[in-house]
């Protein structure tokens, strides 16, 4: 009975303990080590996707080409591409997407159902137009990134013909579908995931690509994206990224350099709550592509973000993504205000490129640029990842206003943001609280008060003052950005 009791109690001590734990496990592990270095074209870079049936009239990789110095003089640095191999084109609408049903296009060509990794499909032209848009955007002083769909394939996929333990088999002899009804391919097959890696060998050789960005990467076994990393960097030269389109916790030990980092909406504390609450879980210097719109959000939201968020808000997004921990990413579009509804992945669109000429899409393209100038001016934004190189600062209108700095061991630079529709006066506190941590650990003792005070002539400000007495007065989705001294 005695040593009954005693059991009793250890258990209930333990399941005390582990109550207490906010993040013990996975989670926390992450948090304790380092994520993987990347390349500083990616680290520093400016992204923008590519979705060729929207980009130019034509729709094709030669038209494509020759809008790579519009992008150059934009401030791009790196080129993301839409899958432009070949697509599979079985008219058996059980293995189409709902999405793509809906559409009404009847268009049987979807650029995530591919029937064959290693050639450019007619609609876009041919191989040799994908190594001159590679070589152009190379020579502009660009880098270039393909998408990786290999979740699944179409069902008439041919390499499924001579490798059927490719994908998985029901009981009666049906291709098993995925979530979207495609063929999910299986990865327990050793042959599949050396056909896999090959082929990114041979995109990376054969057309130059720089990285990949890889489609619902976290639906595929880690262990195949760290292995397809380790043949990168042997080929590359550790000179290689891949993108995730998912987040595990501890995704960027080896296998990718950055996540999808979605915007969480319009709220101070949402937005700082989503950052926060994510870095706690991650490898220290964890990376995130963050943008607002891509091409699965500009197919689906109906009104797209620029009418439902209205141009002032955009630009407000616009400003964090330029400023915050990561790398920003814009969608075909995004940097002429660009929000016609007619847009979608399933079929040809081709946005209306006048919106250039006129507002709000004249100064939209002026503000990006200005954005991507300021990125570029300031290393700032990019020397340090993680949270040597990211500090959120308390504001006495958390709601309504975030604030944070960029810090490199040299520089510091103040970002402020009113995140709501009317005025608003706050202060600052350039006092900051040790990070808490699983009661288990040793607390983080580091000092992160920022030191010095604010420069009054701000880099980039809009309907904002400040007053060494008084904070920062600020308008509608108005900001402040500053250096501090």
């Amino acid at each position: 009975m005695k040593q009954e009791s005693s059991r009793n109690l250890a258990v209930a001590v333990l399941a005390t303990f582990l109550a207490a734990v906010p993040f013990v496990g996975e989670a926390a592990n992450a948090w304790m080590q380092e994520a993987r270095k990347s390349p500083e074209w990616f680290t520093r870079g400016v992204m923008y996707q590519i979705q060729p049936r929207t980009f130019t009239p034509e729709g094709t990789l030669k038209a494509a080409k020759e809008k790579l110095p519009y992008l150059k003089d934009l401030g791009i640095t790196i080129v993301y591409l839409v899958p432009v191999m070949k697509m599979d084109t079985d008219m058996d609408k059980g293995y189409w997407s709902p999405r793509q049903i809906k559409s009404g296009f009847n268009n049987p060509k979807n650029q995530y159902r591919i029937a064959d990794y290693f050639h450019v499909d007619e609609e876009y032209g041919t191989d040799a137009d994908l190594k001159e848009f590679c070589a152009e955007t190379h020579r502009l002083g660009m880098k270039v990134m393909f998408d990786l769909v290999y979740l699944h394939c179409g069902p008439t996929a041919p390499f499924l013909k001579e490798h059927p333990e490719f994908t998985w088999w029901n009981a009666d002899g049906t291709v098993k579908k995925g979530p979207w009804r495609f063929p999910k391919l299986n990865f327990a097959v050793p042959k599949l995931r050396e056909y896999l890696i090959g082929n990114m060998r041979y995109l990376i050789s054969e057309f130059g690509a720089d990285g990949f960005r890889c489609d619902v990467g976290d639906g595929i076994p880690l262990d195949f994206w760290c292995d397809a990393h380790d043949m990168m960097d042997r080929v590359t030269g550790n000179n290689a990224v891949l993108l995730c389109e998912g987040f595990t916790v501890s995704d960027q030990y080896k296998g990718f350099d950055a996540d999808y980092g979605w915007f969480p909406g319009l709220n101070a504390a949402s937005v700082r709550g989503a950052w926060t609450g994510r870095e706690a879980q991650c490898p220290v210097g964890s990376k995130f592509v963050n943008h607002y719109e891509n091409h699965d959000v500009a197919t689906d939201a109906r009104p797209r973000r620029e009418k439902t968020l209205g141009h002032a808000a955009v630009e407000q997004i616009l400003v964090w993504m330029f400023t915050i921990d990561g790398v920003p990413m814009l969608f075909t579009g995004n940097e002429i205000a660009d929000a016609d509804e007619k847009h979608s992945m399933f079929g040809k669109t081709p946005m209306d490129w006048s919106q250039l000429d006129r507002e709000p899409g004249k100064s939209r393209h002026a503000f990006v640029k200005r954005l991507a100038a300021l990125r570029r001016s300031h290393s700032v934004f990019t020397d340090v990842n993680g949270k040597d190189g990211l500090t959120w600062l308390d504001t006495t209108a958390k709601d309504a206003v975030s604030a944070f700095v960029r810090r490199n061991g040299r520089d510091t630079v103040l970002v402020v943001q009113n995140w709501t529709r009317k005025p608003v006066t706050c202060g600052v506190s350039f006092s900051v609280s040790k990070r808490s941590t699983a009661s288990y650990l040793a607390p983080d003792e580091t000092n992160r008060d920022v030191k010095g005070t604010i420069v009054p002539e701000p880099l980039l400000a809009k309907d904002a003052t400040y007053s060494s007495s008084g904070g920062f007065t600020i308008g509608a989705l108005g900001y402040w950005i500053s250096t501090v001294e």
